[in-house]
């Protein structure tokens, strides 16, 4: 399958513990065979703090607005087999709309920072 997850961060861990919880999903999604693309908006504070510029689980696509994500990455969002945003990306209900409007295949939304509210711990 062709997946294209639009995420928080991959490339650094800095400052947010999204990076090891995607790094450690794609590593197992491209074991089991999967072709995945992982999109990161490029920002000052990600990138002078990169602990893994280039993953080698996922093709990694930075991009700085989103009108460059949507321009550089509608194809590839069309014709993924499932699209994923993550919470915590920026202006994240714009890229959310796009990616359920663009995709042509299952779109979802992962929040990466659950708590239970259940009161336990």
């Amino acid at each position: 399958m062709k997946f294209v997850v639009i995420g928080l961060s991959v490339t650094s861990s800095w400052g947010n513990g999204h990076a090891t919880t995607y790094r450690a999903l794609l590593k197992e999604l491209a074991a089991l065979g999967h072709d995945i693309l992982f999109l990161e908006k490029d920002v000052p504070w990600y990138s002078g703090h990169r602990d893994m510029p280039n993953p080698e689980f996922c093709k990694l696509g930075l991009y700085k607005t989103n009108e460059e994500l949507k321009t550089q990455y509608q194809e590839a969002v069309a014709n993924a087999d499932i699209v994923i945003v993550g919470s915590y990306v920026q202006q994240g209900v714009e890229v959310g709309n796009w990616a359920i409007e663009t995709a042509r295949g299952a779109t979802a939304f992962y929040d990466i920072d659950t708590l239970s509210d259940s009161g336990e711990t």
